[in-house]
């Protein structure tokens, strides 16, 4: 097969660490002087080689439980989170271990992403300038990257310690989450490091998803899932998050229908379906209330101006958008983010960028439907809450956009693998060894 020996491949890795030990040891040294932050940040990425080199998944795999980190860096133009940092590092650390070839699946959703990226690459054409570039790449790693990523730790089998590990912040979350909503009177929960009300219900409504659906294949044993995902419905409350509530709402509804264990749910099964209720319940009378009040400035009128604002920057440019992130610019009288896919879309890249996203996520969910239960449950029911759930928010933004994608490719890693176990299983048992 002509592959190189052990000794060859060990002094490769050795220089290859070695030289990025020394890179990032200058800047280091350089940057310490300069802004602890980046100093920090170059640290951090000293380790990163270091790791990478002795166990490069574990680089990979720590994307998944970073998307809980939500603190910026970066400029006002190009501030990132540090999930997105992190994402970014762990798709290029992934590709090395990406084979397309062996999911086509993944191969279909690559492909519809190539076609969206180059239908917003119209718009950054149109209108140049460096938000506009940055969002084009972030995009680009918040579906790709984090399909990436997914698959090639579920492929190489470490689904269950990434998803434990998340998992376990969520409920850390969740509980600091109820702690200070019991502390203020009970009004909606802001936590440090930028985890504002709607971060935290988004990440707890995919947690809870996660923890209801506890697919065999990531192989969760005893009851502490159970524990946490009781808690995270609770931080979800306690932080006040109404898209989060109707997203979890419907998200265990459909993942129960799409299992089909309706009519034969467990106990812990018919009473968190029942506990989505209360959370239905409550956005809609919050938000009813908002409607029928006289102040102007609440969420739910702030949105409705902020709708038809969208829609007169959209006017400015039809069909190729003002341009990705127009909103830090100094080309309009507004500087926000629309509260909406569609006119996010619509008002950036215009009708074409808006055709482009729903070709992405429409087709998206039609291929995901068809991948077997086993499987395809969590990765369609994940993509289907982020899509209705981002009807009520800002949609490309951080951590609450690439979780759902990288459920997608955990869910589509593992299938091969264990198809392939249960062939060797039987054909161990049907031509049993002398």
């Amino acid at each position: 097969m002509g592959t190189d020996g052990p000794g060859h491949n060990g002094l490769g890795t050795n220089a290859v660490t070695a030289a990025g030990i020394l890179v990032c040891g200058t800047m280091l040294a350089l940057l310490i002087s300069h802004d602890a932050k980046y100093a920090i940040l170059a640290g951090l990425g000293v380790l990163a080689v270091g790791v990478y080199a002795v166990a490069p998944l574990a680089v990979v795999a720590f994307a998944i439980p970073a998307t809980l980190l939500v603190a910026r860096v970066g400029t006002a133009t190009s501030s990132l989170s540090v999930s997105d940092l992190v994402l970014a590092v762990s798709s290029l650390a992934a590709l090395p271990f990406l084979h397309v070839r062996e999911s086509p699946t993944m191969k279909r959703l690559l492909g519809l992403l190539v076609v969206y990226q180059a239908a917003l690459l119209l718009t950054v054409v149109d209108n140049p300038y460096r938000a506009d570039v940055v969002e084009w790449f972030h995009e680009l790693f918040l579906v790709g990257g984090s399909l990436i990523v997914g698959w090639v730790v579920a492929r190489h089998g470490h689904a269950k310690t990434a998803l434990s590990v998340f998992l376990t912040g969520a409920t850390i979350i969740a509980v600091w989450a109820c702690a200070a909503a019991v502390k203020h009177h009970f009004q909606p929960v802001s936590l440090p490091l930028g985890m504002q009300k709607n971060f935290i219900g988004v990440m707890l409504m995919f947690a809870v998803l996660v923890a209801f659906l506890n697919p065999d294949w990531v192989g969760w044993h005893g009851r502490w899932h159970r524990v946490a995902m009781y808690l995270c419905v609770l931080g979800i409350l306690a932080a006040q998050s109404r898209q989060a509530m109707i997203g979890c709402a419907l998200g265990v509804l459909v993942a129960a229908v799409r299992t089909r264990r309706m009519s034969q749910v467990s106990r812990r099964s018919k009473i968190l379906i029942l506990g989505t209720i209360p959370l239905v319940v409550i956005a809609y009378v919050t938000i009813s209330r908002e409607f029928a009040s006289s102040n102007r400035f609440n969420s739910v009128h702030q949105r409705q101006a902020w709708f038809q604002q969208s829609l007169q920057v959209w006017h400015a440019s039809p069909w190729l958008g003002v341009g990705l992130r127009w909103w830090y610019t100094s080309r309009f009288p507004f500087s926000f983010q629309p509260p909406n896919g569609e006119l996010e879309m619509l008002s950036s890249a215009g009708i074409v960028g808006l055709a482009a996203f729903l070709l992405l996520f429409g087709r998206s969910l039609v291929v995901l439907w068809h991948v077997p239960i086993r499987f395809g449950t969590l990765a369609f029911t994940a993509l289907l809450m982020r899509f209705v759930e981002g009807q009520f928010d800002i949609f490309w933004v951080g951590a609450t956009s690439a979780i759902p994608w990288i459920l997608v490719g955990l869910s589509l890693g593992p299938g091969r693998s264990l198809c392939s176990d249960v062939a060797r299983e039987l054909a161990a048992i049907v031509s049993p060894g002398p």
